[in-house]
């Protein structure tokens, strides 16, 4: 009975969905940071071999002697494709990761996220502008300080639980079943147990539950039974 509850909610260990809907927000949010970054980092490696592939083409057609210019040129095309489809998959997932910052609390995440964007845009044009120059010298050494600086920004999202002022309880719940949380954000409870209600279901299918005074998590709103506070609810 337990097993089929889980598999009717969409919570079999096997089943991850690829906008990952089946996580608690913050910890969906981190995921499709994660996703968004990956696919930007690949779009920049086509990028950087497109940029060779195009110099080695004008050296075949300079020199047909040495290579077949066509050739590449059909290389170059099945670059350009993949490039297009992976802003295709970028555009993707920053949809369901707006959608999913939308329903959070406001922290300034966002902004760190628009911010870290355009950093790493900024730096890839600086890296662009600097393979078609010459730096014997290695005189784009801050150039890659920033770069390491963009990368470290998406660690802030560790905090969401340990960079704000805990919220109040706004009623209470009770399990109606059993949930290991076993992933990052969730937190486990035992059928019948009672715990202090935080925030609510904002749609997403997961509510936000205290147990003791710092210990918190989420769990799937249809595992439990809420009772809201009717002052907390209008206030």
């Amino acid at each position: 009975m337990k097993l089929s509850l889980k598999l009717c909610f969409g919570f079999h260990q096997g089943a991850t969905p690829e906008d990952f809907s089946n996580l608690p927000p913050e910890q969906r949010r981190k995921k499709l940071q994660q996703k968004v970054d990956e696919l930007n980092k690949d779009i920049q490696k086509e990028i950087d071999q497109r940029d060779a592939l195009t110099k080695m083409k004008d050296v075949y057609t300079k020199n047909p002697q040495m290579g077949d210019a066509a050739s590449v040129g059909q290389k170059l095309a099945e670059i350009g494709h993949n490039i297009e489809k992976l802003r295709f998959e970028v555009q993707k997932f920053e949809g369901w990761l707006a959608e999913v910052e939308g329903r959070l609390p406001v922290r300034n995440d966002n902004s760190r996220r628009q911010s870290g964007l355009y950093e790493t845009q900024n730096t890839t044009t600086a890296n662009n502008c600097a393979q078609d120059r010459e730096s014997p010298d290695g005189s784009y050494t801050e150039d890659q300080s920033q770069e390491t600086e963009v990368k470290v920004t998406p660690t802030e999202f560790d905090d969401d639980f340990d960079d704000e002022e805990p919220l109040p309880t706004i009623g209470t719940c009770k399990a109606l079943y059993p949930f290991s949380g076993e992933n990052e954000g969730t937190i486990s409870v035992a059928e019948g147990e009672v715990l202090n209600v935080i925030e609510e279901d904002k749609g997403d299918g997961w509510t936000r539950i205290r147990r003791n005074e710092d210990e918190e998590g989420y769990v799937p709103t249809s595992y439990i039974e809420v009772y809201l506070d009717r002052n907390a609810k209008d206030s």
